[in-house]
């Protein structure tokens, strides 16, 4: 008996789970070939590429479960992600924007577009979506180092410290060599 898209999905799923990303492409891309028009089958497809660093197929897995569904957030979110991982920080902003038009209230977005709009230069832009992000989730260790770096580079360095501080008492790596090298 022939396996269903859906069949091939719940399989594909199964050895995700199981950490064979090889096994679930190969699923993933046999239930493709029966419902070509699922973006969720290439947004999981592409997820599964991203696990074996397979950046340049899985940014084409996003791009065409975008291509289906263009408000796939995920999908949106993801290739944000790896444009930025590949230095094409025009397309992540263009995809992190896409992704904030559909849900403004996930602080991870916000802290992920300012780091983009960091890398840019971006700076004032960029404080203003980590301000979002610690708003959003005051536990953001990340979006308070971020803001860090950011205002470092615009010479606000008592505002840095501050948010090194709290990042330090956060957890988050790197913190603390920065704010020490801040206080040296």
């Amino acid at each position: 008996m022939a396996r269903t898209a859906q069949d091939l999905i719940t399989d594909g799923d199964l050895k995700f789970e199981s950490k064979d990303f090889e096994g679930a492409i190969a699923d993933y891309t046999e239930a493709i070939g029966l419902s070509p028009d699922n973006a969720d089958i290439y947004y999981n497809r592409a997820v599964a590429g991203l696990m074996l660093n397979r950046m340049a197929d899985a940014y084409s897995d996003l791009c065409e479960a975008v291509r289906i569904n263009p408000k796939h957030e995920d999908a949106l979110y993801n290739r944000a992600m790896v444009a930025a991982a590949l230095r094409s920080y025009d397309k992540a902003l263009e995809d992190f924007n896409a992704a904030i038009a559909l849900n403004t209230e996930d602080s991870e977005l916000f802290n992920n577009r300012g780091a983009v709009r960091l890398q840019l230069n971006q700076l004032r832009e960029a404080v203003i979506d980590f301000d979002r992000a610690v708003l959003l989730n005051p536990s953001n260790g990340r979006a308070y180092y971020n803001r860090a770096m950011a205002r470092i580079k615009m010479q606000e360095h008592q505002s840095a410290m501050n948010d090194l501080a709290v990042a330090e008492r956060m957890g988050v790596q790197n913190a603390r060599e920065a704010l020490r090298a801040m206080i040296n």
